[in-house]
């Protein structure tokens, strides 16, 4: 699957105001950039709260769309609804990753590491300070 833009993104659901957070990576085939923005808050009281870029491996980001078109592929409707979501964009296409898809997540969480092997580290970093 060949796309020029990925946007992996989450928000942690419907939570107080001073728990909600949202971030999304979009990571750049073209340029080897992922660019991860974190916001804080809803809505018009949303502000963001980290934003930085940095190179990645492009051969791994191939290898994890090769994976996610097959997810896609053999995809079944989950029953479950709420909680934290896990979206995938990809070439304007949006893949919705349910909180009972254990593949869907651990796909996921592959694309976070891509960008940064101590992702979740460096959320709680910014988000709890």
């Amino acid at each position: 699957m060949k796309a020029n833009k990925v946007i992996v993104s989450f928000n942690n659901g419907s939570v107080p105001p001073t728990y909600a957070y949202r971030y999304e990576i979009v990571f750049s085939e073209e340029t080897g950039n992922a660019e991860l923005k974190l916001f804080k808050g809803y809505d018009i009281n949303e502000e963001t709260i980290l934003s930085e870029s940095k190179k990645f491996n492009i051969e791994i980001l191939q290898q994890l769309l090769s994976l996610l078109e097959k997810k896609e592929n053999s995809e079944k409707p989950s029953n479950m609804t709420g909680g934290s979501q896990r979206s995938i964009d990809i070439n304007a296409k949006k893949i919705i990753i349910a909180a009972d898809d254990e593949a869907g997540i651990s796909l996921f969480n592959r694309f976070l590491y891509l960008y940064n092997p101590d992702f979740l580290n460096l959320i709680n970093q910014n988000i709890n300070p």
